[in-house]
């Protein structure tokens, strides 16, 4: 659980719920004992660690009332909860681990009150190269050191389980009774504008001749839009990207996650699952200048774009079913109906001129369309992990990174 400031930010800024702090614990010894505390648990995530780490999660809005004193990092990972804390201590914490991936990771504070219970969260000194290399879950072990003016508790070691920078962290879990953690726009950091494979791709769509140009929403044409979003389709279906339902991850106790492969494994292997192919779409749209989003729904996920640029109504707000990439199961163009009349035909000209096929694409518009625009009051309402939209941008204006990706 991450500090009431940073949930306080990320409620304010992507739709979340607050989480909720460590479980009070009856009073014990009079001598300071202390307790490890991690965020996810026994789970740590190096994805969410790299694409979260510059994000300044502290907010200009008034800060509700903390249940728990809090000392160092408010977008710490790792700390301790340290009860009976006499006021005016020193105390001193210390966090290492094995492997590589964490140098020693060392806060010392001096209490301001007789706390019953406080948390205390060095500033994580992460090797971010060695967690972006691990890609199979492992065990890893994390000790913790605590003094207390100058007088050391007992040192304690624990097995944490460091999870492939693949696996998306994106709801964390407290008790059955009470709502999760929504961390879904951690997503966001799978979505990389910046790959360099992205602009030969662009090259091979321009020599489509379906679009002379990718300039976002320069022309404020809508059909023109909507024309830069097929051509880049078209070229993934030519590339003979398809649809592979490849989303298990090893079970978590407190941690919904998904396995999100990078743009470089899903070209490769030319397979994307649903989040596979959203981040990868997202992730060209993005480059082209149009607003992206990712759609999670309960056990899916799929892509949403605007029409038109600064569209506050969000009417010009449609979608995209990624998983109908390379699909020959399609119905007529005459029967769809999300598409206008205008754009259906224009789509159309543009298909036959050019001898590509506009189907594919014109159903996965039509079911992506008609889920979104179903379930659109859900996903206006805050804390539902089942119902978020992501939007690229105001991650990006949040602090979240894209995770670098390539080979070496």
């Amino acid at each position: 659980m991450k500090l009431p400031t940073l949930l306080l930010a990320l409620a304010l800024a992507c739709g979340t719920a607050l989480a909720k702090a460590p479980k009070a614990k009856a009073k014990a010894a009079r001598q300071p004992t202390y307790q490890t505390w991690s965020y996810t648990d026994e789970d740590l995530y190096p994805g969410a660690i790299i694409s979260a780490a510059t994000v300044d999660w502290n907010t200009d809005e008034e800060d509700e009332e903390a249940e728990i004193g809090t000392y160092g990092d408010e977008n710490g990972w790792l700390g301790i909860v340290l009860y009976d804390a006499p006021k005016g201590a020193k105390v001193t914490v210390e966090i290492s681990a094995d492997g590589g991936w964490m140098k020693p990771s060392t806060l010392s504070i001096v209490t301001e009150d007789n706390d019953d219970e406080v948390l205390i969260i060095p500033k994580g000194i992460f090797d971010y190269d060695a967690l972006r290399q691990v890609k199979q879950q492992k065990p890893v072990n994390v000790t913790t050191k605590v003094t207390i003016n100058g007088q050391p508790l007992e040192e304690t070691t624990e097995t944490h389980l460091l999870r492939s920078v693949n696996e998306c962290p994106f709801a964390v879990y407290y008790d059955d009774d009470e709502e999760p953690d929504d961390i879904s726009f951690l997503f966001a950091g799978y979505v990389n504008e910046n790959h360099p494979w992205i602009d030969g791709l662009l090259k091979e769509a321009l020599a489509t001749g379906i679009v002379d140009s990718f300039d976002g929403y320069q022309s404020g044409d809508r059909d023109k839009v909507l024309a830069q979003v097929f051509a880049i389709w078209h070229v993934l279906e030519k590339r003979g990207l398809k649809y592979s339902d490849i989303t298990a991850t090893p079970p978590s106790k407190t941690v919904a996650s998904q396995y999100v492969r990078f743009l470089d494994d899903s070209i490769e292997n030319k397979q994307a699952n649903c989040v596979d192919g959203t981040v990868l779409m997202a992730s060209i749209l993005t480059k082209i200048s149009l607003n992206a989003h990712l759609v999670l729904v309960p056990g899916h996920c799929y892509l949403a774009f605007d029409l038109k640029e600064d569209d506050e109504t969000g009417r010009s707000t449609v979608a995209l079913e990624t998983t109908m990439l390379g699909t020959k199961e399609v119905d007529p163009l005459d029967s769809l109906t999300k598409l206008s009349v205008k754009s259906r035909a224009k789509l159309n000209a543009v298909a036959k001129s050019r001898k590509v096929s506009v189907l594919s694409f014109a159903n996965a518009f039509e079911v992506g369309t008609s889920d979104y625009k179903e379930n659109a009051a859900e996903f206006e309402e805050d804390g539902d992990p089942n119902y978020v939209r992501v939007s690229i941008s105001d991650a990006r204006d949040l602090g979240i990174m894209p995770i670098s990706a390539g080979r070496n």
